[in-house]
């Protein structure tokens, strides 16, 4: 490839919006939900022929269960969180940690999601990468949506085909609004993958949010849980991209799927032929049952209506702002 490329897996999260097969003790990257590897395993391996190196950012009580999901990671490779801060902690930390001697452009990849086609995904990466270089831009990978769903969030491009400028964000629209945005063409979910030098990312944040990048600073001058608990739980999104002015899309057509919840995994996996979901690895006979979920693990057992998923959050106590 023409430019050097390194990948930050972000691995942190706990995934909890698809309790009970995934919990903070073993979330949803460590799943094995599309083959015999895990979510994980499948994100480094997708990105290991055009990465110099890939490290993984996860939070501490998961570095035990990371070392042993990849063979030859060593602990030099992890970039460990004492606590969960959401994404702008874990890019702008990185940032610092990996552009101190060097300024090759990175890519933060969510580890939990599922990448139907390598190749093109690499591709996208690559151009990503090229135009970060190059331009010293931040750049995002844009799904373009296939219906009007109105759990992700979108971005705006400018007018034109390929790689193009970000005009705006909008956190999950209403039904008319997602409808609207389908039929435009210029509207993309925002697959939160993120690929730009650490140099722009940290100027990014310097006008931004400074008192973000300060806290950071912070942390990577006196590591502590204390220092690291300073840092405001953010999205890299909300805090830098939204008030960034360089910042660029890369259509990005290669079968993604967030699995951020069972709506997403039911578009994965299928229904029987009552339109339930079943999950679990064990037996399940659900006879009368229609248009619900059935997960089973160790942790638990849910039953509920796919119709009314939107609900789980509540009823989990999953924090409203706890954005992905």
């Amino acid at each position: 490839m023409a430019v050097t490329l390194r990948a930050v897996l972000l691995a942190g999260g706990a995934g909890t919006r698809l309790w009970p097969i995934s919990t903070e003790a073993h979330p949803k990257q460590f799943l094995r939900i599309s083959g015999e590897r895990s979510l994980l395993q499948e994100a480094f391996r997708r990105v290991r022929p055009i990465a110099a190196r890939i490290f993984i950012a996860t939070a501490e009580r998961y570095a035990q269960a990371t070392l042993a999901e990849i063979a030859g990671l060593s602990s030099a490779d992890l970039l460990l969180e004492p606590c969960r801060r959401n994404t702008a902690a874990a890019v702008l930390c990185a940032a610092l940690a990996l552009g101190e001697d060097d300024d090759t452009p990175i890519a933060a990849i969510p580890a939990d999601q599922i990448i139907a086609e390598d190749a093109a995904f690499r591709g996208c990466l690559e151009t990503a990468a090229e135009i970060a270089a190059r331009e010293g831009a931040i750049v995002l990978l844009g799904v373009p949506p296939d219906r009007p769903d109105t759990e992700y969030g979108y971005l705006e491009a400018a007018e034109g085909a390929g790689p193009r400028r970000v005009v705006r964000f909008v956190e999950k629209p209403d039904r008319r609004t997602a409808e609207s945005y389908f039929r435009t063409g210029n509207f993309f979910w925002n697959a939160g993958i993120f690929v730009f030098r650490p140099s722009s990312a940290i100027a990014a944040a310097a006008q931004a949010c400074p008192e973000l990048l300060r806290a950071c600073r912070g942390y990577r001058e006196r590591p502590s849980a204390e220092s690291f608990g300073r840092i405001p739980s953010i999205s890299f999104d909300y805090a830098v991209l939204e008030k960034a002015e360089n910042v660029m899309c890369v259509p990005c057509e290669a079968g993604w799927n967030d699995v951020g919840s069972y709506r997403a995994l039911k578009e994965l996996k299928g229904t029987d032929a009552a339109g339930n979901l079943i999950v679990s690895d064990r037996r399940v006979i659900a006879e009368g049952l229609r248009d619900s979920i059935v997960a089973v693990s160790d942790e638990g057992v849910l039953v509920f209506p796919l119709s009314r998923e939107n609900e789980l959050r509540d009823l989990l106590r999953i924090p409203r702002d706890a954005r992905p």
